[in-house]
């Protein structure tokens, strides 16, 4: 009788097959999850670092368009400067590590009508490489392609870090507000 009712409803056992015990664990870890996500959403400093960490393998990820929403999200979950904090400080080491990586990669990679194309704008870059960077973080550009392409150029790593912080956090924070504003 008990081998009837171990069948499915094709007729098909799955004794054996494994299928119980994977069910069993992938049960058990979501239970434990939702047993720690209440105490991670009160503890504002294990969120934030959540968020900070998210945020930063995300970016290095180069997974697109999600700055906003988790600048929202920690907006609305931390308070809207808290939020800025780690959205822009993870957003900030994943293009950093963006930004080492395709430096370390290197210039004797790149074909050679890429390298042609990137030679015209060196000279301007050398002097005014910065303002660029924190142009294009500032209306949005995707990370990827500011991250390894200033890596190309002649530019600090420091100068990259300030004008790329300086040209996300405006529209972090404005995200990080509004989805604070949404929570209250």
């Amino acid at each position: 009788m008990a081998c009837l009712q171990r069948r499915s409803h094709r007729g098909r056992s799955h004794e054996g097959d494994g299928t119980d015990g994977v069910q069993k664990r992938s049960t058990r870890v979501f239970d434990d999850l939702l047993t720690w996500a209440p105490a991670v959403l009160e503890n504002e400093i294990l969120l934030g670092l959540l968020f900070f960490a998210g945020t930063a393998i995300l970016i290095a990820l180069w997974v697109p368009g999600l700055l906003l929403p988790i600048a929202a999200s920690s907006g609305a979950l931390l308070d809207a400067w808290w939020g800025t904090a780690a959205v822009t400080g993870g957003a900030l080491a994943g293009s950093m590590a963006i930004f080492v990586t395709a430096r370390l990669v290197g210039t004797d990679r790149i074909p050679a009508p890429v390298a042609l194309f990137l030679a015209r704008f060196e000279h301007r870059f050398r002097s005014h490489g910065a303002w660029f960077v924190f142009g294009l973080r500032l209306v949005g550009a995707p990370h990827f392609v500011i991250s390894a392409g200033s890596a190309l150029m002649p530019i600090r790593a420091s100068r990259f870090a300030w004008a790329t912080l300086a040209g996300m956090s405006p529209a972090i924070l404005l995200a990080a507000v509004a989805g604070s504003s949404v929570a209250s």
